[in-house]
């Protein structure tokens, strides 16, 4: 073959060839993204949030049933020493409507140890608002020492309760994640009383539904971060 035949040969190939380079990489980019979720979630609109396996794995994941239970209420106060044998502290009037005077009460400091409620007074500055209380102990106490003062309520009736860590709280209110399929939903929910272990759910679920358990936070960040197309890694890190 003569040259003068052979460069304008080789120049065509070559153009051929990038163009065809360039019509493969504008197909390779025009292609739908892969159905694997880069960071281990996905969020479908009506069904929820979804974790593979490698990631609900590394996050430790946990799913138990909606329980069933008699819940005695507690209720924690900051309170102060105010004499060495006397403690006071501010209660809300929602709280004041389960304080009376004689209840028992658990006092935590360095020790835990036995307390009584002596008098509530409502409006003790002549303000609207926040109740007084004084707890009696024959612990002796340092004035100015702060404690820890817990009041228990007798258990009613058995009511649907989830664990205090499967409770989500937003700005939004409160929410649990609940088992859907293959997917997490975010469910609002509505609480009566709580214990140190269990918040009874009054609405928005019942027993025997199934709702993640641990950890509520990681599932919470990882929705956050597909809904915003974050790239972060939402695997606990």
């Amino acid at each position: 073959m003569k040259l003068s035949t052979f460069f304008p040969l080789l120049g065509a190939i070559a153009i051929a060839t990038l163009n065809t380079s360039c019509l493969e990489s504008r197909g390779a980019a025009e292609k739908p993204p892969s159905q694997t979720p880069e960071n281990g979630a996905q969020f479908k609109k009506g069904q929820g949030l979804s974790l593979t396996e490698e990631m609900s794995k590394a996050i430790g994941l946990k799913v138990e049933d909606v329980g069933e239970m008699k819940i005695a209420s507690a209720v924690t106060l900051n309170v102060s020493a105010e004499t060495q044998n006397t403690a006071t502290g501010w209660v809300t009037p929602e709280q004041a409507k389960a304080i009376r005077p004689g209840i028992e009460v658990e006092l935590h400091g360095d020790t835990t140890f036995k307390g009584t409620i002596e008098k509530i007074e409502t409006n003790p500055l002549g303000v609207m608002g926040d109740s007084e209380i004084t707890i009696t102990t024959t612990e002796k106490l340092t004035v100015g020492q702060p404690l820890k003062a817990m009041l228990r309520q007798p258990a009613g009736d058995a009511v649907a309760v989830v664990p205090s860590g499967a409770l989500l709280k937003t700005a939004e209110g409160s929410f649990v994640y609940a088992v859907n399929g293959d997917f997490f939903v975010r469910t609002p929910v509505k609480t009566g009383v709580t214990d140190d272990k269990f918040v009874e759910i009054t609405d928005g679920l019942y027993a025997g539904d199934q709702i993640v358990t641990t950890p509520v936070m990681s599932l919470w960040m990882a929705e956050l971060q597909v809904l915003r197309g974050g790239k972060a890694c939402t695997c606990g890190h």
